[in-house]
């Protein structure tokens, strides 16, 4: 399979997000008890952004979350669950955050 690597990805019209950008993130895969609780699994946030990647049919954005791991965010495209307790939701990206003082 034929990976793309790009250093951006267009969050909205007028959003590009670019490395070393911070931005947020909510969804990600979740984990189903025998009681039918979902707890999270998603990786905590705010995240820095390396790069978009797309991979046969799923796009990830990979990412630094706040603690400074590598983290693959599914973002598109259908994903087999390793168990039938995982919910392989995508992420959704928010917004870009602003550095504190000005642009």
């Amino acid at each position: 399979m034929d990976e793309l690597r790009h250093d951006e990805y267009r969050l909205s019209q007028r959003v590009t997000l670019k490395r070393g950008h911070r931005f947020r993130a909510n969804g990600g895969p979740q984990f189903q008890l025998a009681s039918g609780e979902k707890v999270s699994l998603a990786a905590p946030g705010p995240f820095v952004f390396l790069a978009h990647c797309k991979h046969g049919g799923c796009e990830y954005i990979e990412a630094l979350d706040r603690h400074g791991n590598f983290v693959p965010l599914h973002i598109t495209g259908e994903r087999r669950s390793v168990s039938s307790e995982i919910i392989t939701r995508p992420y959704r990206l928010r917004n870009r955050l602003r550095m504190k003082g000005g642009r």
